[in-house]
């Protein structure tokens, strides 16, 4: 299965590496998109961190991840400001269309669903306050010196608890 995309837990494991110049671009995206969060979108977003209210709970992929960061503080630091830095992406499964040829046959990697346009810009509309909320926990939470293991667990809880459909389009679906 040929898969493309980014926002799956087992693809933080490959951000430490990206170009400073892809993070400064996303930066600037972000910083727009976060200007159209306001403070009740943010305190909800704190809140859904700090209750029980996840889609899902954490994967076995997720838990390795925060233990892997417990064991070095830089790390912990690269993940977490990675994956608040890091654009939510349609994961895709290309196996049909690299087959036929046809942009029609491209599905979402965790359900076979297709993906079209609509989709798209649904999916992409959405992930962008997903994103903004995500990058604000971080920045909130580096600013009151919180352990940056704590950072990267709230945003993976914080992500856990986005819709089905959110999760299942970016491969964090378990």
């Amino acid at each position: 299965m040929a898969i493309q995309g980014i926002g799956s837990t087992a693809s933080l494991w490959n951000t430490v590496s990206r170009k400073a110049e892809q993070q400064q671009d996303f930066k600037s995206l972000m910083a727009k998109a976060t200007e159209t969060v306001n403070a009740s979108s943010a305190d909800k977003a704190q809140a859904s961190t700090n209750s029980n209210t996840a889609t899902q709970s954490r994967t076995a992929v997720q838990e390795d991840i925060l233990r892997y960061a417990r064991a070095d503080a830089q790390d912990a630091e690269r993940l977490a400001h990675d994956m608040a830095y890091s654009r939510s992406d349609i994961c895709y499964d290309l196996s049909e269309s690299i087959k036929t040829n046809r942009m029609e046959d491209i599905k979402l990697a965790s359900t076979g669903e297709k993906v079209g346009d609509d989709y798209k810009r649904q999916f992409y509309q959405n992930a962008l306050h997903v994103d903004a909320q995500r990058m604000q926990i971080y920045n909130t939470e580096k600013a009151k010196g919180t352990d940056p293991v704590t950072i990267l667990s709230k945003m993976i809880d914080f992500t856990n608890s986005q819709s089905k459909d959110y999760l299942a389009a970016t491969g964090w679906l378990a």
